[in-house]
């Protein structure tokens, strides 16, 4: 039997609300209301762990050190990682950068054609499904080059920003992603998987620390279904110089 190897490992997320903002909440709406706000607000940070190390985690460690690793890169192996252990070429980890003259591509535009051309399966270039994945720092480096410029109507600019695509593709800017990181691949293609029957969920007030704490113990794994529709430069450095969205190589 052929196939990829998904390791499910144990995961324990925590969260807390300290009392300080518990009585804000129970002061500012129905009992109904307050309950909704700290399941959702215990829901929201499990999700952004689960992106956190989706993102940036390297390994697993028996226990794990968030001083040395604050992004979880000792929790869970993450889907950049799987890919490169597993299909390096279609990771581009050579120096790479954005910018002005003398720069591998003047622009994000650029750079994603070349990504998609050289490490997406051929058949699967042009799938609508195709997204860019981009880190905070090169989607604010690529506006602010678009607000920069002085020979276009400011509207004009404005309304690109809002519906701003990149090389004719979707572009979102996930929590956690590392800086400089540039992915292409289907928003399908990514997977977690939580094996059925190990959560385990804990709710409690801590009077030593004064405030609500709430658990979750599972059994995680992360996982990318095909290697060839993820596409990535590992790290992309910003040149000094103006980026020219929309630009070639």
């Amino acid at each position: 039997m052929s196939g990829n190897e998904y390791k499910l490992v144990e995961t324990d997320s925590g969260s807390y609300l300290p009392y300080s903002l518990l009585v804000v909440w129970a002061n500012a709406g129905s009992e109904e209301e307050f309950f909704q706000r700290i399941q959702a607000f215990s829901n929201e940070s499990f999700a952004l762990d689960m992106l956190r190390v989706a993102f940036n985690g390297t390994s697993v460690a028996e226990d794990t050190d968030p001083e040395a690793n604050p992004n979880g890169e000792d929790v869970n192996i993450g889907w950049h990682k799987i890919v490169k252990d597993r299909s390096s070429e279609q990771i581009i980890s050579d120096a790479v950068t954005i910018g002005a003259s003398g720069a591998d591509f003047i622009g994000l535009d650029a750079a994603v054609t070349d990504l998609v051309h050289t490490c997406i399966y051929e058949p699967f270039r042009n799938d609508p499904r195709l997204v860019v994945l981009a880190s905070a720092d090169l989607i604010g480096n690529d506006a602010t080059t678009m607000m920069n410029k002085i020979d276009r109507p400011t509207e004009k600019v404005a309304a690109q920003l809002i519906g701003r695509q990149i090389a004719g593709r979707t572009v979102y800017t996930p929590p956690f992603m590392p800086e400089g990181r540039l992915i292409v691949t289907t928003l399908d293609n990514l997977h977690i998987y939580t094996q059925q029957g190990t959560r385990k969920r804990k709710a409690e007030w801590n009077d030593d620390r004064k405030r609500f704490e709430n658990n979750y113990l599972r059994m995680e794994g992360y996982g990318v279904e095909h290697d060839e529709l993820y596409a990535a430069f590992d790290k992309i450095t910003l040149a000094t110089g103006e980026v020219a969205p929309g630009g070639g190589a």
